[in-house]
C-alpha cells in the first residue's frame, strides 16, 4: 500500500496587534518591542524583493516581531531558548517558536552553543524566513540600522573575554554573511 504524502496545512499566526500586545503582557522592555518592530521593517524590506521563490511574509512579519520575546527574562543568550519556550508553551507554532532560537549572532552551532551556556545543540537558521528574521536582527543596533561589519565590530568590543568567545563571533559573522549572500541572490 503507497502512503499518501499528508496536505501540509497552513501555519496559523497571531496578527501583529496580538504579538505586540504579547510582548507588552510579559513586560518586554520597551527599548527591546522598538527594536524588534525596526527588525520587522527590515526583515519585511528584505522579503519584499526576494522573486525567485515563495515565503511566508505573515510569519516573517510575526517571527520578527516576537524574536525577543526571551528578554522579558534574560538578555543574555538563554534568550533565544527561553523565548522559543514561552512560545512553544503558549501554543505557537514550531517555526515561530524556531525564528526565536536561531536569530542569536548568526546562528550558532552545537560548539559553539556549549560554549556560551546554551544546551548542546545548533542553533542555526535553516528556513528562509529563520535567515530573514536572523539578517534583519544582526542589521539593527537597537532602532538604527548597521552594517554586518559594524554590528559584529560592537559585540567583538563589548565581550572581549578571550579567543574562545573571538572564535564564535567570527564564525556567526561569516554564517551571516554567507546568509546575506544567499538572500540576496535570490532578489
Amino acid at each position: 500500500m503507497v502512503k499518501e504524502k499528508a496536505e501540509e496545512l497552513p501555519i496559523v499566526l497571531p496578527d501583529r496587534d496580538f504579538a505586540l500586545e504579547l510582548l507588552k503582557k510579559l513586560k518586554v522592555p520597551y527599548s527591546v518591542r522598538r527594536h524588534s518592530l525596526k527588525v520587522c521593517e527590515k526583515a519585511l524590506e528584505i522579503a519584499n524583493k526576494i522573486r525567485k521563490t515563495n515565503i511566508d511574509i505573515d510569519l516573517i512579519e510575526i517571527g520578527a516581531i516576537l524574536h525577543d520575546i526571551g528578554r522579558s527574562k534574560t538578555h543574555g543568550f538563554q534568550h533565544a531558548l527561553l523565548g522559543g519556550k514561552i512560545l512553544r508553551g503558549r501554543g505557537f507554532p514550531n517555526e515561530i517558536a524556531r525564528i526565536c532560537e536561531t536569530h542569536i549572532l548568526g546562528g550558532l552551532d552545537k560548539e559553539d552553543a556549549k560554549s556560551v551556556g546554551l544546551p548542546n545543540r545548533d542553533y542555526l537558521p535553516e528556513t528562509l524566513e529563520e535567515k530573514i528574521v536572523c539578517l534583519a536582527d544582526k542589521l539593527m543596533a537597537g532602532r538604527r540600522e548597521v552594517s554586518i561589519e559594524e554590528r559584529f565590530q560592537i559585540w567583538f568590543s563589548k565581550w572581549q573575554e578571550g579567543e574562545r568567545f573571538s572564535k564564535v563571533l567570527n564564525k556567526s559573522k561569516k554564517r551571516i554573511e554567507e546568509i546575506q549572500k544567499e538572500i540576496q541572490n535570490l532578489s
